[in-house]
């Protein structure tokens, strides 16, 4: 009798999904293009450059996400005025699926966010406050809708029964099985969020710099010390934990690699937001710094080695002392102009940890997605799918986006002639949102790369420059330098210019220093 009523609930449960499913077909929407418009306006730009004008950006899609628009903006308390501060394309995310740009939600310091799907949506935004039902609902006639709406309650609440009857039977089943073994725990462990800097908090937000895939990025004040913060929505918790666990792994502190502060989780909001703060750099990433800066080739040379030092570091493994554990080898993963931040005198320093994979001596990689990343930095075989899953492998595609982020910082240098406007690696010949196809046929079909210009060849620094960088991204991966090697290039460039300095001012003798270290 027991297997006949299980048989029953089960038909009845697959027959009541069925039903469901044909009943929500009318609810699903065409899927839209890949390739859309949104407007486009930062405020930090009107302040700082006088550019205050409403643009259309063309919206780039990344790896197998939709790209969306989004509107970020505030309300003056006082006057209702509403001060727009940022628009423009937006990765998609779970919970990005309207068609108009609306929220409910008040963000930190009350600031509002909202996104949507669809060319051009972002034109428009509002707020509306959370509603509430009516306590006294008014009667109205039953339709045939009514009838299915009632049908599809019942059939949920007899599938939750199912599912309740399924999970009890698993926890009597897990319950036995304890009595014969233990089962290794798979609960995410807490993380303390009491940070030893950030004891005597709040951290007051000032200023959101950027907004991306992963989150919002903040200018803030820490004990009167500016600091940034990073702050994860609820659907990148897992990249958040991943740049928790980079940062506290044994001897990440390097002048290299952006310095960690400190980490929180804040669940007293609708949505729960997962922070990591660090040092703030005020010349911001090198990607924008080159957009509205030129470089001497001595600052060239000094970001160029500091990178390079930054990277080599993240990627060798130190072995364990009898004070400090092992630090794994590690490989960055999305590693780009965006992710190189410069200190005040511009030595670089590299960050944004997100997808970053840990190498632990004598285990595998693991079950992971090798096609991860900014598609323009994607080398050959990340775009073919042909990556060795090893750890030389994933290495030696982080230095293959090196060597078009020195192309980026050579196309910007004042020493042979005045540079061109910025562009992006493959900018100039694939414009600015190219499809993964389209960099697919010219990356790994045509063998296509950055254009090297005869006059840079001119100038003896620069030209050794340019052979760091060709064979940083060489077409076959097991010919690419490893970033130990380009570092050391980079430290014998920096001597060379030091020594033709010196004999330029008619200086004699010279103190010998170690032109080697990182700093």
């Amino acid at each position: 009798m027991l297997q006949f009523y299980s048989n029953f609930l089960v038909y009845l449960g697959i027959s009541m999904m069925l039903r469901i499913l044909s009943l929500s077909e009318a609810f699903i929407l065409p899927p839209e293009s890949h390739k859309i418009d949104c407007e486009f306006y930062n405020e930090t730009n009107c302040t700082e450059k006088g550019d205050c004008a409403t643009k259309v950006e063309h919206c780039e899609t990344e790896s197998d996400k939709l790209s969306d628009c989004y509107v970020l903006w505030s309300i003056d308390k006082v006057t209702g005025e509403v001060h727009i501060k940022m628009k423009g394309c937006f990765t998609q995310i779970d919970d990005c699926n309207q068609t108009e740009c609306v929220t409910n939600y008040t963000r930190s310091g009350n600031y509002y966010f909202c996104c949507c799907r669809g060319s051009m949506c972002n034109t428009d935004q509002r707020w509306e406050p959370p509603t509430t039902e009516a306590t006294t609902p008014v009667p109205k006639a039953k339709t045939p809708e009514d009838n299915d709406l009632i049908y599809i309650i019942i059939c949920s609440v007899i599938l939750a029964v199912l599912i309740i009857i399924t999970g009890i039977g698993l926890f009597l089943y897990r319950r036995r099985k304890q009595a014969h073994f233990n089962e290794i725990p798979t609960n995410e462990a807490e993380v303390n969020s009491s940070s030893p800097l950030l004891s005597n908090r709040p951290i007051q937000l000032l200023e959101l710099k950027a907004s991306g895939r992963f989150g919002d990025v903040w200018q803030a004040k820490l004990h009167n010390q500016d600091v940034a913060v990073k702050i994860f929505r609820m659907q990148e918790k897992e990249s958040w934990n991943t740049e928790l666990e980079i940062y506290k792994l044994p001897r990440m502190h390097h002048p290299n690699i952006l310095e960690f502060l400190g980490h929180e989780k804040h669940k007293d909001k609708m949505q729960p937001e997962f922070w990591l703060i660090s040092a703030y750099q005020h010349n911001g990433s090198l990607c924008d710094y080159l957009k509205s800066h030129t470089i001497s080739y001595s600052e060239l040379s000094k970001i160029a080695k500091t990178m390079a030092c930054g990277l080599a570091h993240l990627h060798e493994e130190i072995p364990a002392t009898e004070t400090e554990g092992l630090k794994p080898s590690i490989a960055h993963r999305d590693f780009k102009s965006k992710n190189v931040l410069l200190k005040s005198d511009l030595t670089a320093c590299i960050a944004d940890f997100g997808l970053a994979m840990i190498f632990e001596p004598g285990k595998s990689c693991g079950d992971t997605h090798g096609q991860v990343g900014t598609r323009r930095y994607m080398a050959p075989e990340v775009l073919e799918g042909a990556i060795n899953f090893n750890r030389d492998a994933f290495l030696k595609i982080d230095v293959y986006a090196c060597g078009l982020v020195l192309w980026e910082m050579v196309s910007r240098c004042d020493a042979v002639e005045p540079p061109a406007e910025y562009l992006l690696p493959f900018e100039a010949e694939l414009g600015q949102g190219p499809t993964l196809e389209e960099v697919q046929e010219n990356v790994v079909m045509k063998k296509l790369r950055p254009q090297i210009l005869n006059s840079w060849r001119s100038h003896s620094g620069i030209s050794n420059i340019c052979d760091t960088m060709e064979e940083c991204w060489d077409h076959d991966a097991e010919a690419r330098l490893s970033s130990s090697c380009v570092m050391e290039r980079f430290s014998q460039l920096n001597k060379y210019a030091l020594t033709q300095l010196l004999i330029e001012n008619n200086i004699n003798s010279v103190d010998a220093r170690d032109t080697s270290s990182c700093l």
